[in-house]
């Protein structure tokens, strides 16, 4: 007999009881926010918001008028404009390729419209994680869960197709044809990502880095051809007054650098400033142990540090790295709940709602450059 009085085993949890608890954490609690978010969403008249330009843009080209703003209504943007003031100023801020692409959906109603696209954005995310191969139905519950995703495909923005593209690129890696073709279609749709042709060319994939320079120049310019190269002189200048403008409303950055308080030159160049640290680890890294990965992984993460403009859907591009580091569900998928701590598209110019957003992506950042893959749990 025991010293010390009666000493009872512990009883171990019951397979059953944890079953349960992981269907209604994973499973039907994520769906239930899910839900309840894009009710919302409709209800406050937030769906589609951002589609709604995807959508004028394609109608726009349809009705054989430009879908980008004068000079004129170009001259009136400023800092006091609100979302909606943002929108109606620079029509469509993005490369006449995506107007193009667009061209079907603006042949529909608006309603018609936005319920078909956001069903093809969750299509999407869920095709996505199926060619990297997750096939944990927790680390589903996770992503269709979380604020990024749930936002993204609210407001219709073209970042859960931008996963989908990012997916088909790394899966089929050695087919230089469906990279370079793929990274085309997403630098077509934002420019933004060009330090995956920068992977490309540090993993000696000659032909895919130019084919997919290559196929991005001949598709944008074909299609500005279209509408009658309407916008293509003024379009430099239209990005960069819609960053001078949004630039310091979200999570990038130049947004964390104007709520330090730093000089405005020094916070125009903090994406730089840390982004190429980034581009040198990308290439120094690439040939080494599980380089490939890294430097995929590293190309992402780089993107979203030296764009002057990150709202908050752009992290739902975190979800590549970290399948890639653990397909199985493990802590570092729960990284993407954090974002729920900040859930709206814009900072709001709250220091804390950046730095949160900025060491989330740090720290997903320093699980995808380890050694190896994460122990499932």
């Amino acid at each position: 007999m025991p010293v010390g009085g009666d000493v009872r085993p512990r009883t171990p949890q019951a397979p059953g009881a944890r079953r349960a608890a992981e269907w209604i954490v994973f499973g039907a609690a994520p769906m239930l926010i899910l839900c309840l978010s894009l009710f919302v969403a409709i209800a406050e008249g937030r769906w589609g918001f951002d589609f709604r330009q995807f959508w004028q843009g394609g109608r726009d080209v349809l009705d054989g008028i430009s879908p980008y703003p004068s000079g004129a209504l170009l001259a009136t943007a400023g800092d006091h404009l609100d979302p909606v003031g943002i929108q109606e100023v620079f029509r469509f801020p993005y490369p006449a390729g995506a107007a193009i692409v667009f061209a079907p959906f603006g042949a529909l109603g608006f309603d018609t419209a936005s319920a078909m696209w956001g069903a093809l954005l969750l299509a999407s995310i869920l095709c996505s994680l199926w060619i990297l191969g997750v096939r944990d139905w927790r680390v589903l519950g996770v992503v269709t869960g979380s604020a990024t995703v749930i936002g993204a495909v609210g407001i219709g923005t073209v970042t859960p197709i931008l996963i989908l593209l990012l997916a088909v690129a790394w899966h089929w890696r050695e087919r230089a044809w469906v990279v370079a073709c793929s990274l085309a279609i997403a630098l077509a749709l934002k420019l933004f990502l060009w330090p995956l042709v920068l992977w490309l060319v540090a993993t000696r994939r000659w032909t895919a880095a130019f084919g997919s320079l290559a196929i991005a120049v001949a598709t944008t310019l074909v299609a500005w051809a279209a509408i009658g190269f309407d916008g293509l002189k003024d379009y430099p200048n239209l990005v960069r007054r819609l960053a001078d403008v949004v630039a310091d409303r979200g999570f990038s950055l130049v947004a964390l650098g104007v709520e330090l308080g730093l000089p405005e030159r020094l916070a125009a160049a903090l994406p730089w400033l840390v982004g190429t640290p980034l581009l040198a680890a990308l290439v120094l890294v690439a040939r080494g142990d599980d380089g490939d990965r890294k430097a995929f992984s590293l190309a992402i993460v780089a993107a979203i540090v030296l764009t002057p403009i990150v709202w908050l859907h752009y992290f739902a591009l975190l979800i590549v790295p970290l399948a890639l580091v653990s397909p199985r569900f493990a802590w570092p998928w729960l990284l993407l709940w954090v974002f729920w701590l900040t859930p709206s598209q814009e900072s709001f110019g709250d220091l804390w709602r950046i730095v949160i957003a900025t060491a989330t992506a740090g720290a997903v950042l320093a699980v995808a450059a380890r050694r190896g893959r994460v122990a499932p749990g």
